[in-house]
């Protein structure tokens, strides 16, 4: 998983058009961060129209992909792809295969049991490095493959002939939108993009507006993407960055004293110590729980250890640590992390959004288990997410 920009997300401007050809959706994205191909203007819209009835997507490299209908089987490399693409066409049944961390992401959260079908489906199209197994994927016969916008990993697919949609990921919000709006014009729901950002937009001018409204400075919050193994945290360059900063905390690994690089940079113990975080986040890349650091004699001296502030990260229809349709709940968990109340109202938020998301509604033992309320009982003001 890929991440990136510190401020990222904090204009939302809109890098998306969508217009009608012919009574189909065409959707130009142009907001890749690998500039435009050749023959695209530099907004990655390509330099002409689609054809009457055909849906025509600018991906993130600028190049434009056509179809003449809307796809029914899509091939999905990227982790967060799968998810997201359900989310979008709130079912599964257009998703042909995906990527082994997407599955396990599905398995061990609550879509393998909202859609219990996704388990079923191929996992094993790619390697760790997201490196595709062409013939597996070409066996597929997929209408579209997604990957990430890299040339190396996108060309031996083209090459075989499969029609290719590269994403970027920047770290912006805006990546989230352009995803949703290609995934929501290839399956021929334009409308779905629409809805989906409105509701983003909403949760995110309500977080800024709580962000504004603060007198108080927020803690220093460190996120791990590995614990177990050696560790990796969030430095520049980061979803998880911008949206510590997005919720009023500060993030040590970009403060004063930064870890050098962007994306997830590897550190050890000494390094934590010096920067003595108030608030530490366990990603849900790794088995690491709080439990692991209380009990570690070597964290004892780390303030957000003393202070019982280690917290495992949700994992919902997908982990809400990288970038993807369950951000919003993100945002707000992690607000109510920060500036914890005595009972916060994301359980009646994640119950509307997964309605919205998946035409679910999550019973209260699988909210327990999207909060990961057990492992996190031990953690300070975790109360306020538990059942009335």
């Amino acid at each position: 998983m890929r991440d990136a920009d510190p401020n990222a997300g904090l204009d939302r401007r809109t890098v998306l058009q969508v217009f009608v050809a012919g009574g189909s959706a065409a959707v130009l994205a142009g907001c890749g961060a690998a500039g435009p191909a050749p023959g695209a203007s530099p907004s990655g819209a390509p330099s002409s129209s689609a054809a009457a009835g055909s849906i025509s997507i600018t991906d993130q490299r600028g190049k434009t992909v056509t179809f003449d209908k809307p796809v029914t089987k899509v091939v999905t490399i990227p982790m967060p792809a799968a998810s997201l693409l359900v989310a979008v066409d709130r079912g599964a049944d257009h998703l042909g295969a995906m990527h082994n961390a997407s599955w396990v992401a599905m398995r061990d959260g609550i879509m393998g049991s909202m859609f219990p079908a996704a388990l079923d489906l191929p996992h094993d199209i790619a390697s760790q490095d997201f490196i595709a197994n062409v013939e597996s994927v070409r066996a597929l016969n997929p209408d579209v493959v997604i990957q990430w916008s890299d040339a190396q990993l996108i060309e031996p697919l083209e090459k075989a002939g499969l029609k290719v949609i590269g994403l970027a990921n920047t770290g912006k919000q805006e990546d989230v939108d352009a995803w949703v709006a290609m995934f929501a014009a290839m399956l021929g729901k334009p409308e779905r993009a629409t809805e989906m950002k409105a509701h983003s937009d909403q949760e995110l001018a309500e977080i800024k507006a709580l962000a504004a409204g603060r007198t108080s400075a927020g803690p220093s919050i460190l996120y791990f993407n590995r614990f177990t193994g050696g560790l990796k945290a969030a430095a520049a360059n980061t979803y998880n960055d911008f949206y510590i900063k997005l919720v009023g905390g500060t993030n040590p690994a970009t403060g004063a004293d930064p870890l050098p690089g962007t994306g997830m940079v590897g550190l050890d113990v000494e390094q934590v110590l010096r920067w003595d975080p108030e608030v530490i986040l366990l990603g849900n890349f790794d088995a690491a729980m709080p439990q692991d650091i209380y009990a570690d004699p070597v964290w004892q001296d780390v303030s957000a250890v003393r202070s019982r502030r280690v917290y495992k990260v949700p994992l919902g229809g997908y982990r809400w640590d990288p970038p993807g349709q369950e951000s919003p709940l993100m945002w707000h968990w992690l607000t109510d992390i920060a500036f914890p109340r005595p009972e916060s109202g994301l359980r009646a938020k994640v119950t509307d959004y997964f309605r919205f998301l998946y035409n679910h509604q999550p019973t209260g033992e699988e909210l327990d288990k999207i909060l990961w309320t057990a492992a996190n009982s031990k953690s300070a003001g975790y109360q306020q997410f538990n059942a009335a």
